[in-house]
């Protein structure tokens, strides 16, 4: 489903931020993506959301290289995948409601068709009573877990997660992860970058490690976990 053939990747004129990266990723597999900061893990997951593209090798996705895509095949792609970014990205004029259900109103679904996915997605975050709070009333991990439910809802073939875990309590760390993994389990190909090693090595998943924008390991860690 994804394939990385020695890309390169850099913002505008600077250096380059990712450099030869070869990485292959089978369709319904969990992978964490793991690096100190600055170490290429958000700009990775920037290419396979489509939101650039590289500046060298070749990226496929779905069969295609993507650099191929013309503008609305990149729109339609893009509903195919699930993103929780660090920055959040909710639209603050919405309710909590109304940015979760963005995926679906944009793919033309009736709001009678989605309300209950969204509320028990809301539910499942622990926002079940901030349904209709806007963003600027939340704090920073209540938005995280907004963005959460967001990428999550309309069920994409593939979710990228990016520090999803970093402005939550353990608790709720505990619950957003079992909410990835059973995404997994149905057959969804998960992408989670974090640098919270102490987390990643609970869970007997793949790991790939980048350092200094290059793929320095790729193992498995032991311990719990779902099979990917």
């Amino acid at each position: 489903m994804i394939q990385f053939e020695n890309v390169g990747f850099r913002y505008k004129r600077g250096p380059e931020v990712l450099q030869n990266v070869d990485l292959e990723i089978p369709a319904g597999s969990f992978q964490f993506i793991t690096g100190e900061s600055g170490a290429g893990k958000s700009s990775l997951l920037r290419l396979l959301y489509l939101d650039s593209m590289p500046t060298a090798g070749r990226i496929s996705l779905f069969g295609r290289d993507v650099t191929t895509l013309t503008r609305d095949e990149i729109a339609w792609f893009r509903r195919r995948i699930g993103v929780v970014f660090q920055d959040f990205r909710l639209l603050d004029h919405l309710s909590a409601a109304e940015n979760v259900a963005l995926p679906l109103t944009v793919a033309g679904v009736r709001e009678a068709a989605y309300r209950d996915n969204v509320t028990e997605m809301l539910q499942w975050v622990g926002l079940g009573d901030k349904m209709e709070v806007r963003p600027p009333e939340l704090s920073g991990g209540e938005k995280q877990r907004v963005a959460i439910a967001r990428a999550v809802v309309a069920s994409p073939d593939i979710i990228l997660a990016d520090e999803p875990t970093g402005s939550v309590d353990p608790a709720m760390a505990e619950r957003i992860m079992a909410l990835f993994v059973e995404m997994n389990r149905l057959g969804k190909t998960v992408l989670f970058a974090s640098h919270d090693l102490a987390m990643i090595e609970q869970y007997k998943l793949p790991i790939t490690t980048l350092r200094g924008g290059t793929v320095a390991s790729g193992k498995r860690a032991s311990g719990r976990g779902a099979a990917a």
